[in-house]
């Protein structure tokens, strides 16, 4: 099946593109996820990056022809995010790679955000495998589904229209984790948001205390598994890599 990988986008500068969006271009630089293209639907941002990274053009550019492997789809305008529930940036963003989908003749859309890591090959091959539906993997810290992996399939993408058209105001009742029509939730792998999981913060739990030099150090902060499939809301202090060589 032919696929593309995309992410949502926000550059604020040239710290953010090195350390979020460069990362996550070379993580999965040479990770075998099948597809013909990382795409990122950009928001509007002040910072585009030299075009010797990664080329840059109009969200409403024609794609057929292109051959970059790397591309920015950028809109003129910042939508951003305007409170917790209310994220009209990403959502534009994110229901443009249907029609992205479209112009390049894809039967498959991989939504990986550019704070989420895949890192074995059982859930690449998963990735590769899927043939129909609209899949998502599973967060246990806040118990929904995770939306910054997705598979959507062609089968799924007049539904993904329908859902399109039928919000054009890009205004939402509830988080996309609630609202989006999956068909399939898998729990099988093993991944969450290990960044927003404390330990040992006894009484100074709550997030007015995260900026405080002490509670920066791991042993405040949940550890990534060594059997993780996948990480999501990665930050930099973690180190994680793809283990090319466990068995898929």
């Amino acid at each position: 099946m032919k696929a593309f990988i995309f992410c949502t986008s926000f550059v604020k500068d040239a710290q953010v593109w090195e350390s979020r969006y460069q990362r996550w271009l070379d993580h999965y630089e040479n990770i075998p996820i099948n597809a013909i293209k990382k795409i990122m639907i950009d928001d509007g941002s002040p910072y585009l990056p030299p075009a010797h990274s990664i080329n840059s053009v109009a969200h409403d550019a024609p794609l057929a022809a292109n051959t970059d492997k790397n591309l920015i789809l950028r809109f003129d305008d910042n939508l951003g995010r305007q409170s917790g529930a209310d994220y009209p940036g990403w959502w534009r963003s994110f229901l443009h790679s249907i029609k992205v989908a479209r112009e390049l003749g894809a039967d498959k859309i991989i939504h990986i955000e550019s704070d989420a890591f895949i890192l074995t090959p059982r859930l690449v091959k998963f990735i590769n495998d899927i043939e129909s539906g609209w899949h998502v993997l599973w967060s246990p810290r806040h118990r929904f589904p995770e939306t910054a992996l997705q598979v959507i399939c062609k089968d799924q993408f007049d539904i993904f229209e329908q859902f399109k058209d039928a919000n054009p105001s890009l205004s939402f009742p509830d988080l996309a984790e609630r609202l989006l029509p999956f068909t399939d939730v898998h729990k099988q792998f093993i991944g969450d948001r290990y960044s927003d999981i404390k330990k040992n913060r006894w009484i100074f739990r709550s997030q007015k205390f995260n900026k405080i030099p002490l509670f920066k150090r791991d042993f405040f902060w949940a550890q990534i598994p060594a059997d993780a499939d996948f990480v999501t809301q990665g930050i930099s202090r973690q180190q994680f890599e793809y283990r090319a060589q466990e068995s898929a």
